[in-house]
């Protein structure tokens, strides 16, 4: 009895220590489980980190308009965080729940698809990269970038990029054209897509130039190209291309007699073809209108005329009057595509038109206000219009018009026409 209450009094001396550790202890899980807490709010706070306005569509076709948190790759095939306009609360939609969603800025956009990775049916949330005969879609998992070709019958080609294709002259020939092996039969109608194909990195980028000039070549049945991502230089709101031209017309300039002229009432109109070149620029607002476009071109042509006709009273039968010079002229003015997207499209375009004659030479035009002096030079003002069409060649454009130019010179009394054929390029 005396041992078993020795061990009780033993035992109950150290109680003393245990009530007081277990307080520190107490006081220790409160304030872990303080930190732990104010850890979870503030991750639940900052799990929206990248807010981008946009819309999501739903399973029956209606758009809501809100703000999307932008992720990762990874992480918007899986899910989109998204609250509708004057809503604080974020919500979680998966593939079954919406038909896709797009961020309103950089045209990103996200659609319900299913496709086969490595076999395997999935579903997710496809990066819609191009809309055409042959459309593009894009999927992320892990570090493996999958490129989903689908071709008008509905056939599915997919690229698999997991480093494996990245253009250096060590990498496998016979891997690289297994794994582009399906992308190439989509595009079996072109030898240069293949080609392309082979030659260029693949990149969200390269595939959706490549398949773009396919489509706007091979299938234009199935209307206009869709572009939603905006790439760098396409997301500017203005844009600055370089334009070469060139033209061949018929130009006449009508000439106002003096009072010394044999012929006091009429103007005398003196003919030729006149070649011109020019270069300028074509400011676009891709953003904005892809319709509209201003142009400033500065453009030079050589006026070489002559005709048979008496200068003054005291003039001979069959004298030649002639009128060569250097002609400088700058086009400023507007250019409208009806169709900006097709591969041919119709445009019109008009502006004003100055011109400035250079090192002209005269002969027999005494009689007229334009021979005054061999040394002069007259500067004009008028309009231009012109109509044709633009065709879409690569990243390039070409366009052909049929045009009429006006000018006046006060000075001069110069009036002069020109109806031309113009070819040029915009680069």
């Amino acid at each position: 009895m005396i041992a078993q209450r020795n061990i009780s009094f033993t035992h109950f001396r150290f109680l003393p220590y245990l009530i007081d550790n277990s307080k520190v202890i107490i006081t220790m899980n409160k304030k872990l489980t303080i930190a732990i807490s104010l850890i979870f709010a503030f991750s639940g706070v900052s799990a929206q980190v990248n807010p981008k306005q946009g819309y999501i569509i739903t399973n029956e076709g209606d758009t809501i308009r809100g703000t999307i948190d932008y992720r990762s790759d990874v992480r918007n095939a899986r899910e989109c965080l998204f609250a509708a306009e004057g809503e604080k609360e974020y919500k979680t939609f998966v593939p079954a729940d919406i038909k896709g969603y797009r961020f309103a800025d950089i045209g990103i956009y996200y659609v319900t698809r299913t496709f086969a990775i490595d076999g395997q049916e999935k579903t997710f949330f496809a990066e819609y990269l191009l809309q055409g005969g042959v459309s593009l879609y894009r999927h992320k998992e892990n570090d493996t970038d999958y490129y989903f070709l689908v071709g008008e019958d509905g056939r599915v080609g997919t690229v698999k990029n997991d480093g494996v294709l990245i253009a250096t002259p060590k990498e496998s020939d016979k891997a690289k054209r297994e794994a582009l092996r399906e992308a190439s039969q989509i595009f079996a109608k072109s030898s240069k897509a293949r080609n392309e194909l082979w030659l260029r990195e693949i990149t969200a980028e390269n595939l959706t130039k490549i398949t773009r000039d396919y489509d706007m070549e091979y299938c234009t049945s199935s209307g206009d190209c869709v572009q939603f991502r905006y790439d760098s230089k396409k997301a500017r709101s203005l844009q600055v291309k370089l334009r070469l031209q060139a033209a061949l017309g018929l130009g006449a300039n009508s000439l106002e007699p003096t009072k010394n002229a044999y012929d006091k009432e009429n103007n005398q109109t003196m003919t030729a073809l006149v070649p011109q070149v020019g270069i300028g620029a074509d400011f676009l607002f891709p953003r904005s209108n892809k319709h509209w476009s201003l142009q400033a071109l500065a453009l030079l042509s050589y006026w070489n005329m002559s005709k048979e006709m008496r200068n003054m009273y005291y003039s001979k039968e069959g004298e030649i009057s002639e009128l060569k010079y250097l002609n400088l002229e700058l086009q400023l003015g507007g250019a409208y595509c009806f169709q900006p997207e097709s591969k041919v499209s119709p445009v019109i375009r008009a502006g004003l038109a100055v011109e400035q004659s250079v090192s002209p030479k005269m002969k027999n035009l005494d009689g007229y206000h334009v021979g005054k002096g061999v040394d002069d030079i007259h500067a004009a003002m008028g309009f231009f219009i012109g109509a044709g069409a633009d065709i879409a060649a690569g990243s390039h454009q070409l366009r052909l018009t049929a045009e009429y130019k006006w000018t006046r010179s006060s000075f001069s009394g110069l009036n002069s026409n020109y109806i031309s054929l113009c070819a040029g390029i915009r680069l």
